[in-house]
C-alpha cells in the first residue's frame, strides 16, 4: 500500500488496518486539521469513501485539554444518522471501526470549488435549530449541561488567554491586558437556565462545508455540537464571519435564517457571553494551537472589546 504517512504511528497503523478489513484501495490524504485528518479511498461496494482519522487516542490542547477522539467520532456518526433523515445535508456514514484509534467511514463527497450563498447557510441552519434536539446525545452535551460547560470553558480559556501574554498594540508602543477572567458563577448568571432548545453546530465556517455547483452537500464535522441555546450557534457563526477564509457573509446569513425562523431574542448580558465564548475560543487558537502573528493579537483585541463592559453591559443589543 502505497501512500503518503499519517501524522501518528496509531494514525498509520488504524489506517492500513482500515484498508485491509474494508478492501479498500487507492488511499489519498484529502485534509487535515487541528485533531483530525481525512483520507479519501475506493470501497468496492459503497464507492468513494471519506477516512475520518484521528491522530491519537486522547488529544489535548489549550482550548480542550482533555479530549477522548472515540466519544468525538461515535457522536459524529450518530449526527449523522439523525439529522441526514431530516433534511440536514451531511454525508451518509457506513461504519465506525475500532482500531488503534477509531475510524469514521463516510460517504466521500467532493467539493468543486463552487462558493455557497450565506443566505442558503442561514435557513439550513435556521431548519436546524427548528428540529427537536436528538436524544441519543451523550449527558455532557445534552441542554443540562450547556450552562456549566460554557462557565466552565470561557472562564478557563480566557485564564489561559491571561497567561499567554499580551495584546501588542499601538500607541506609544502601550501593552493592553484583559481584565482577569469572570467567575463560572458571574457567566452562568448571564444564561437563561430554561427556555429555547435545539442541537447547535458550533463550528459552522467554509471549511465544514461541501459545496457543489453553488449549492451546500453537506456540514460536516459536528465533533463541537451540543444541545442548547440556538443563539450561542448564531453568535459563533458572527465572530467566524470576521475571518475572511470562512466564507460567511453575515448579513445574507442572517437574512437567511429568518426567512425559515425568527431571530432568537436575548438579553445583551446573554449575547455578550455567548460572543466572548466564540472570541477567547478563536483567540486560543490562533495564539497558541496555530500560532499567527497577525490573527493571534486582533482576536485577542476583539476579546478586549467584548469585556469592556462585562462588569455593566450598555443597554440594547449590539448583535
Amino acid at each position: 500500500m502505497t501512500m503518503t504517512q499519517p501524522t501518528t504511528s496509531a494514525a498509520t497503523r488504524a489506517l492500513r488496518s482500515a484498508v485491509e478489513r474494508l478492501g479498500l484501495t487507492g488511499p489519498q490524504p484529502v485534509g487535515r486539521g487541528l485533531e483530525f485528518e481525512v483520507w479519501r479511498a475506493t470501497h468496492p461496494r459503497w464507492g468513494e469513501v471519506a477516512l475520518r482519522i484521528p491522530a491519537r487516542k486522547v488529544d489535548s490542547n489549550d482550548n480542550d485539554p482533555w479530549v477522548e477522539t472515540a466519544e468525538l467520532l461515535r457522536h459524529e456518526a450518530e449526527m449523522y444518522r439523525c439529522l441526514g433523515p431530516l433534511g440536514i445535508p451531511v454525508p451518509r456514514v457506513y461504519d465506525l471501526l475500532s482500531l488503534d484509534v477509531d475510524v469514521l467511514v463516510c460517504e466521500f463527497l467532493a467539493p468543486d470549488g463552487s462558493t455557497f450563498r450565506s443566505y442558503d447557510l442561514g435557513a439550513i441552519l435556521a431548519r436546524l435549530h427548528g428540529l427537536p434536539p436528538p436524544a441519543t446525545v451523550s449527558a455532557g452535551r445534552r441542554f443540562a449541561a450547556f450552562r456549566p460547560s460554557i462557565a466552565e470553558r470561557l472562564s478557563r480559556r480566557w485564564a489561559v488567554l491571561t497567561d499567554l501574554g499580551l495584546v501588542r498594540d499601538a500607541p506609544a508602543g502601550s501593552d493592553l491586558r484583559l481584565p482577569t477572567a469572570p467567575h463560572a458563577t458571574e457567566i452562568t448568571g448571564r444564561i437563561p437556565p430554561d427556555g429555547e432548545q435545539a442541537l447547535l453546530h458550533l463550528d459552522v465556517r467554509a471549511s465544514n462545508l461541501i459545496v457543489r455547483r453553488g449549492r451546500i452537500s453537506a456540514l460536516i464535522d459536528w465533533s463541537n455540537s451540543m444541545t442548547g441555546d440556538p443563539a450561542l450557534d448564531l453568535a459563533r457563526i458572527h465572530e467566524s464571519s470576521r475571518l475572511p477564509e470562512n466564507g460567511i457573509d453575515f448579513g445574507a446569513f442572517r437574512r437567511g435564517y429568518t426567512s425559515v425562523r425568527p431571530w432568537p431574542e436575548r438579553s445583551p448580558e446573554t449575547w455578550q457571553v455567548y460572543h466572548l465564548d466564540a472570541a477567547v475560543m478563536l483567540a486560543v487558537v490562533f495564539t497558541s494551537e496555530a500560532p499567527d502573528p497577525e490573527r493571534g493579537p486582533a482576536l485577542v483585541r476583539r476579546v478586549f472589546e467584548l469585556s469592556a463592559s462585562w462588569q455593566a453591559p450598555a443597554g440594547g443589543s449590539a448583535w
